[in-house]
């Protein structure tokens, strides 16, 4: 009877028990409000540029909700966003306005995704763009980052970050 009695004690405490903090999980700023937040809080932003129909980007997608961990202790030192890079919205970024420029009847890209991740004139998907909290591009990397490969780069980013604070 008391087994019977610490089950049910047991399933009703784990019933009201809460989902992990948004913190815990990746959570992205949205572009369009990045600025904002990186002139209140500075800090560096990662960014992920990518479509729709890229298969390669929902690799990455899938492959960063499986390892959401790796940011876990990120968003003290940078900030996640995600670009579609043919959104036709006009985007404000670091006090401009980028807008989508058609390449045909029904395609085309966004300068911001261009004017971030061209490489040699080209923007590739995905593409990985970390900006210094002067909104000054440091790193470009056109496809696909391993869970590992991410938690290093964001290791260096928070290296880095604790040496400017020393």
């Amino acid at each position: 009877m008391f087994k019977r009695f610490i089950s049910i004690g047991l399933i009703s405490l784990l019933a009201t028990i809460e989902p992990l903090p948004a913190a815990a999980q990746l959570t992205a700023v949205p572009i369009n409000e990045l600025t904002d937040s990186m002139r209140v809080q500075p800090k560096p932003a990662l960014i992920l540029i990518s479509t729709s129909w890229c298969t390669y980007c929902r690799m990455q997608q899938v492959q960063l909700k499986k390892s959401s961990t790796v940011f876990q202790a990120a968003p003290s030192q940078i900030y996640f966003s995600e670009l579609d890079a043919e959104t036709k919205e006009d985007l404000m970024f670091n006090h401009k306005t980028y807008r989508f420029v058609p390449s045909g009847a029904s395609t085309g890209s966004h300068e911001l995704a261009f004017t971030l991740g061209n490489i040699n004139n080209r923007l590739a998907f995905p593409t990985w763009v970390l900006v210094d909290s002067n909104f000054e591009i440091i790193f470009k990397f056109p496809g696909i980052l391993k869970a590992a490969e991410l938690a290093e780069l964001l290791e260096t980013v928070r290296d880095a970050a604790q040496k400017n604070l020393e």
